[in-house]
C-alpha cells in the first residue's frame, strides 16, 4: 500500500442511514447498537430489574428459562438493524456472507433473523443480525457480503443512544 492508503480517511464510506448496493438491489443499516445483557436482567440493584420481573408474577427460575444464554466472559452482544430492498432480480445475501469487523478481527453472526435469505424482485425485508464482539467494540464494519462495500457502525451505545447495560464477569 502506497503513502496515500496509508493517510487516506476511510470514513468517507456509506454509515448508518446510507443506501448500499448489493446484488442488484440495495439495503441501509437502519441502526446499531450493544444489546443489554440478558443476565444482567436477573440481577438487583442498579441496571437489574429483578423487581419488575417479580411483580410480573415470574420467579427468577422461569425469567431464566425465558432468557437466551449468557455472554461469554469479554464480549458483548451488538444488534445490526436492516432494511434490504430487491430490484429488478432476485436479491441474495447469505447469511455466511455477513460479516462485523472490529479492529482487524471478523466476526461471523451468532443470530441471523434475515429470514429466507433472499428476496424477490421488488420485494422488501426488514431484519436484524447479531453478533458477539470484544466488550471495548465501539467502531464496526458491517458487510452484507465479500463484494459489498463496509458500512461503518457504532456499537458503543445500546438503544436509543443510553448506555447498555452489560456484565463484566467480576461480580
Amino acid at each position: 500500500m502506497g503513502v496515500w492508503g496509508l493517510l487516506a480517511d476511510r470514513s468517507t464510506g456509506p454509515t448508518v442511514g446510507t443506501e448500499v448496493s448489493h446484488d442488484g438491489g440495495r439495503f441501509v443499516v437502519v441502526e446499531a447498537w450493544t444489546i443489554d445483557d440478558p443476565m444482567m436482567g436477573m440481577m438487583s440493584g442498579e441496571g437489574g430489574n429483578s423487581s419488575q420481573f417479580a411483580q410480573s408474577g415470574m420467579s427468577m427460575g422461569q425469567m431464566s428459562q425465558m432468557m437466551s444464554d449468557a455472554v461469554p466472559e469479554g464480549m458483548k452482544r451488538v444488534a445490526v438493524q436492516l432494511t434490504l430492498r430487491a430490484g429488478a432480480s432476485t436479491m441474495t445475501f447469505p447469511a455466511e456472507a455477513v460479516r462485523l469487523d472490529v479492529g482487524g478481527t471478523t466476526y461471523v453472526p451468532y443470530t441471523s433473523l434475515l429470514a429466507d435469505e433472499l428476496l424477490q424482485p421488488g420485494d422488501q425485508l426488514d431484519g436484524i443480525v447479531t453478533f458477539e464482539v470484544p466488550m471495548d467494540a465501539s467502531s464496526a464494519e458491517f458487510r452484507l457480503g465479500p463484494s459489498t462495500p463496509v458500512v461503518t457502525v457504532d456499537v458503543s451505545r445500546g438503544p436509543g443512544g443510553r448506555s447498555p447495560m452489560v456484565h463484566d464477569h467480576d461480580d
